[in-house]
């Protein structure tokens, strides 16, 4: 850190030695100054990277440093130019954004403490359940196994028997399978029981199709030669769009609902809780025509 601190010093000491003519700390040494504004070393070491090597560090300071004066220049301009009505609605928008973002902050960390964040299965098959109509697909997906196999590999056809064996999801044969997978393929993914958009399965193997859906009525086992390499592909389901999603396919998706109900649950419950404590308190208080009306939140 002392010497990035000094590299700085260095890059800018002209500036600095202004600077502290002006009324800069010598704790926290001027790097630039553009009219009554100061940038601090401080300042400046904010505005670097957590990792820097030492070699750039004083060509990146440079370019923080002009940066900020740049900026400071056009700010000064800008307050010197702009009419007080226009600096007022820009007081206002800072002030708005400096309380909504105080609130979200707030309301985040209330949802850190306070928000059950374990979701039952049995609350996520309620879910998908009565809301059928919510998981349509708009893509087709699958369930499926393949491996990726160089031509001259060894156990090549033992990898293509082996993917296309109707037991191989059957006691420890996949274990196995999936060891010989480990040893001669180039790539695999043999989790059968996963659901995949079939889009994302064709940019792993050169399958070409004009028609998905077709292809997937029609075809189970296949063989792509494709350069040095072979795939071979077990295709063990498929849902096409406009079916309704499994609920496996789902599950996340659910539970990611059911955690913003829950979060909603919970600050509507806080804002109503704090505007009773506030009416009850005198915090709170209605004039004129809006004295005797009850306002919800």
């Amino acid at each position: 850190m002392y010497g990035r601190l000094l590299l700085w010093g260095i890059l800018c000491g002209a500036t600095v030695a202004c600077s502290l003519r002006n009324g800069a700390s010598d704790r926290d040494p001027a790097v630039a100054r553009v009219g009554e504004s100061y940038l601090r070393e401080s300042d400046l070491e904010r505005m670097m990277p957590q990792e820097v090597l030492l070699a750039d560090s004083a060509e990146m300071a440079e370019k923080r440093v002009s940066a900020w004066v740049l900026q400071q220049v056009l700010l000064q301009k800008a307050q010197a130019n702009l009419d007080e009505a226009t600096c007022r609605h820009i007081e206002r928008k800072i002030d708005a954004y400096r309380a909504s973002l105080m609130v979200f902050s707030y309301e985040e960390k209330i949802t850190r403490q306070l928000l059950d964040t374990i979701v039952q299965e049995r609350d996520i098959t309620d879910y998908y359940e009565k809301n059928k109509d919510q998981f349509v697909l708009k893509s087709n997906i699958v369930r499926l196994r393949f491996v990726k196999v160089a031509k001259d590999a060894k156990k090549m056809e033992a990898l293509k028997k082996g993917l296309f064996d109707k037991n191989l999801g059957e006691g420890d044969n996949l274990y196995e399978y999936a060891d010989l997978c480990r040893r001669y393929a180039d790539n695999y993914f043999l989790d059968g029981e996963k659901w995949i958009y079939f889009n994302d399965f064709l940019r792993e193997v050169p399958v070409k199709t004009y028609n998905q859906e077709e292809f997937l009525r029609n075809y189970r086992n296949i063989e792509v030669e494709a350069g040095n390499y072979m795939y071979y592909v077990s295709i063990l389901d498929f849902k096409i769009r406009d079916m309704v999603s499994p609920l496996s396919f789902e599950k996340e998706r659910i539970r990611g609902i059911i955690l913003n109900q829950r979060k909603k649950t919970l600050l509507d419950e806080m804002e109503r809780d704090l505007m009773d404590e506030a009416r009850r308190t005198g915090l709170v208080e209605y004039y004129g025509d809006l004295q005797d009306e009850k306002t919800d939140i």
